[in-house]
């Protein structure tokens, strides 16, 4: 009896001595990363997708797979967490319309994340919009949730300071995560989202060479032309139809005041809901702002500090803070600047319980 018995104490020493070699999570200050600026000066495509640049660049980032709770599907996903013990942030980051989990441009999201011992997750959900069962549908959201609760169980996190970020199609698909369980976030980043996906339609019929209508089509069952059931699926997988159950979350929403590909606004249409009536902006400054591209004397007035963009970020001309919901205008394109939503997202803790909501009538 006495050599299962000496086994088991040796095994014993050696937990508590691996249990000891692991040190505990140090919160750092944050700084900004001057290597990085925008998405577009990022020296990729937005289509580039490489599991070997992902790892030169974050050796620890593993490839997971996470079942779905929804339909028992199997998605993958990147995810890093380091080995230091106590609670840490979690940023999920969502990739864009016509990428999949293995985008290069998130790369520097990770990058900080290992910077500042933050757990990192980068879920499929359903891989491109081309895909009708992506495209922000009931299993890409349930497949965000699912990837929150793969990182709570395999490491610890800080549920106060539960993040989600994204541009385009992916800061489509976080505003509607943030309307459908605001009881999860901490706080979310929006660059240069899709607001309505019925009225992003209309617009994109000027410009008949892209293929973002095409997807809309596939995923909607249909044009999504007033009245039909195509225009309802697109409803329901559009920010619109939830965002207003989100105004307890902190949120961070950025546009391009000369983007032609998601017209500025889409974000302030956004904002307009979320923010105090007091604060909102009118149509007549929101006519002005799309046909000049520029901003109205009326806003120019109104900016409120600058705070989170760099000199090497965009030129930002209008910021308002209201309520939970802060909208920045820059002088830009469909872009996404890496540093100020991750300086923003630094400083946002939950502050109270938010319950699930319930679901909208109809959807």
């Amino acid at each position: 009896m006495k050599k299962p018995i000496n086994l088991l104490l040796f095994l014993g020493l050696m937990l508590t001595l691996l249990a000891s070699c692991r040190k505990e999570r140090v919160e750092k200050e944050v700084e900004r990363m001057d290597e990085f600026t925008t998405s577009k000066k990022y020296p990729f495509k937005f289509t580039d997708e490489s599991l070997e640049k992902w790892k030169e660049q974050v050796p620890e980032i593993q490839k997971v797979n996470i079942k779905s709770t929804m339909d028992g599907a199997t998605q993958p996903a990147l995810f890093y967490t380091s080995k230091t013990t106590g609670p840490r942030p979690l940023l999920v980051m969502l990739h864009s319309w016509s990428s999949e989990y293995l985008q290069v441009k998130s790369i520097p999201y990770a990058l900080w994340s290992k910077e500042y011992d933050w757990a990192f997750i980068h879920p499929n959900y359903r891989g491109k919009f081309d895909n009708p069962d992506a495209m922000a549908s009931d299993l890409a959201i349930q497949d965000i949730v699912d990837a929150v609760n793969y990182a709570k169980q395999h490491t610890e996190i800080d549920t106060n300071r539960i993040y989600i970020l994204g541009s385009s199609g992916g800061a489509m698909t976080a505003l509607v995560a943030a309307g459908r369980h605001p009881e999860i976030w901490a706080g979310v980043v929006a660059w240069v989202p899709v607001f309505d996906l019925v009225d992003w339609y209309a617009f994109s019929q000027n410009y008949p060479h892209r293929d973002y209508n095409r997807h809309v089509v596939a995923a909607c069952g249909g044009e999504p032309l007033p009245g039909t059931p195509a225009a309802e699926e697109c409803k329901r997988r559009s920010p619109s139809t939830y965002i207003h159950q989100a105004k307890d979350v902190p949120i961070f929403l950025a546009h391009g005041t000369i983007d032609v590909l998601v017209p500025p606004d889409h974000s302030i249409r956004a904002y307009n809901i979320l923010a105090s009536p007091s604060d909102t902006i009118s149509q007549q400054n929101i006519d002005y702002l799309l046909k000049e591209q520029t901003l109205p004397e009326e806003l120019a007035k109104t900016t409120e500090e600058n705070k989170y963009f760099g000199p090497s970020d965009p030129e930002v001309v209008f910021v308002r803070q209201s309520d939970n919901v802060r909208l920045v205008l820059f002088v830009g394109q469909h872009d996404m600047a890496y540093n100020p939503g991750l300086l923003w997202l630094n400083e946002q803790r939950k502050k109270t319980a938010i319950p699930t909501p319930e679901p909208v009538a109809g959807h």
